[in-house]
């Protein structure tokens, strides 16, 4: 295995967090004045679930397959998210057990984003790519009206959490570029 302390992958989370939090993806939204209609739970799971879904794809890199175990990577996945909710206070959660059942809801969602990589539509560099897809979905599933300028600083902000992303585990795994 890969870590040598349970808290490696604690560790590995709080410092992707620490550049590419879920503060960053609220304060997207309340900077483009977004007024759906998701109540502010549903509108933290969505956000959690944009970031994670993200987290997910990136760390099916090959170099970060052969660099980290499957139950390292999910370690680091569920911590992000556990972490990042610890971390935010657009919702006051009720302990570990509220905790978990978000996590777990907000990994169900992350599970039906993910068939964005799996949709043919837009053969691979032809098209905006399954990030673009993503931010559209949850900004559907968050109501109000179609914001443009939204969706385009959502998406890039995914993008610049990817190349983030592989830029970590780059450094982490020792691999150059």
């Amino acid at each position: 295995m890969f870590f040598e302390k349970k808290s490696s992958s604690l560790d590995i989370a709080r410092k992707i967090i620490k550049n590419t939090g879920l503060d960053e993806n609220l304060g997207i939204i309340k900077q483009k004045k977004h007024l759906g209609t998701a109540e502010p739970a549903e509108l933290l799971k969505l956000v959690m679930a944009l970031s994670a879904c993200n987290l997910v794809q990136t760390m099916k890199a090959d170099f970060i397959l052969e660099g980290l175990p499957q139950q390292d990577r999910d370690d680091i996945i569920r911590d992000y998210v556990t972490e990042s909710f610890r971390s935010q206070d657009l919702v006051r959660l009720k302990g570990k057990e509220e905790t978990e059942e978000i996590r777990l809801a907000v990994m169900g969602i992350v599970e039906d984003l993910g068939r964005f990589w799996d949709e043919e539509e837009d053969p691979q560099g032809s098209g905006p790519g399954p990030r673009y897809y993503c931010v559209k979905e949850v900004l559907k599933r968050l109501g109000g009206q179609p914001n443009h300028d939204l969706h385009d600083a959502l998406f890039e902000l995914m993008y610049l959490q990817y190349k983030h992303y592989l830029k970590f585990f780059r450094e982490l795994l020792e691999r150059p570029e």
